[in-house]
């Protein structure tokens, strides 16, 4: 473990019972904390923000694995899941883990493309193994978790996400991909799928929300959204009902829809019965 250290956030505020203008206030929604990669070669930032009653309780919990970890990103995705967990009681409370990046294109790229940058590097492969291999028994050996596990990923990091989905379906139970697509790869994609559809039954159980906003600007003349409506085809062909699968399509909002992560988390929890 390297230099854990409070993750907080600082907010402005008037405090009207006070009268006290401009004073500051913290509030603490995480840590950062860090570990060596053998698989990757490097050191790996994380950003762990657990729920309110973890160190009151003795329960375990769920664990979300949120890629292109940020604070701007953690303090989404925690106000989301505290509005699911306390205001509208849809989902149970969950460790959030955020996983900075390094290079992400190189981890989020399962094939070379002409979008890759120069030297065209596809590093998912490696990537997914550390998270199987090193990030998981670490979060497991810190934290009280269930065997409930979430990766979200937005952009490229959903074509991770579907690719991990792919490669590995067992190694989450659900996946939520914002604006997932499959620029450069199509052919890599429809072949893996036919390869990985083959073996149904590691599909069984899992959840799979993919999504998109039709005035995406990445998208403009809709190609994009007719990859992902073909792989929901050849999902739907080979899988049936082993898979709960919903791909969400936002009218009026464009590059990764902000009501992903809401959505995607409502679906994984409802569809499945999931407490």
């Amino acid at each position: 473990m390297k230099n854990v250290v409070v993750y907080s956030i600082v907010m402005l505020g008037l405090l009207v019972s006070s009268g006290i203008f401009g004073q500051s206030v913290q509030v603490k929604i995480g840590v950062r904390d860090s570990l060596k990669s053998e698989i990757l070669k490097e050191n790996r930032n994380i950003l762990i923000h657990l729920p309110h009653d973890y160190y009151s309780a003795t329960k375990s919990y769920p664990v979300l694995f949120q890629l292109d970890g940020d604070d701007e990103l953690l303090f989404e995705t925690v106000a989301v899941v505290n509005r699911l967990v306390h205001r509208e009681e849809i989902i149970p409370e969950m460790i959030v883990v955020a996983i900075e990046n390094t290079n992400r294109s190189r981890d989020m790229w399962p094939t070379n493309t002409k979008y890759n940058p120069k030297p065209n590097v596809a590093g998912s492969e490696a990537f997914l193994e550390f998270i199987e291999k090193e990030l998981m028994p670490y979060i497991g050996d810190k934290y009280r978790i269930n065997e409930e596990r979430i990766l979200c990923g937005q952009s490229l990091s959903a074509l991770f996400t579907i690719y991990a989905f792919l490669a590995k379906p067992q190694l989450f139970d659900s996946y939520i991909a914002s604006s997932g697509a499959f620029p450069g790869c199509e052919e890599y994609i429809k072949e893996l799928s036919q390869k990985a559809f083959q073996q149904k039954d590691q599909f069984t159980g899992r959840t799979i929300f993919i999504t998109n906003g039709q005035k995406d600007e990445l998208d403009p003349d809709g190609q994009m959204n007719r990859g992902v409506i073909d792989f929901s085809n050849m999902l739907e062909e080979h899988l049936g009902n082993s898979v709960k699968y919903q791909y969400q399509t936002y009218e009026n909002l464009g590059h990764v829809p902000f009501y992903s992560l809401y959505d995607g988390l409502k679906f994984v929890f409802e569809s499945t019965g999931k407490e």
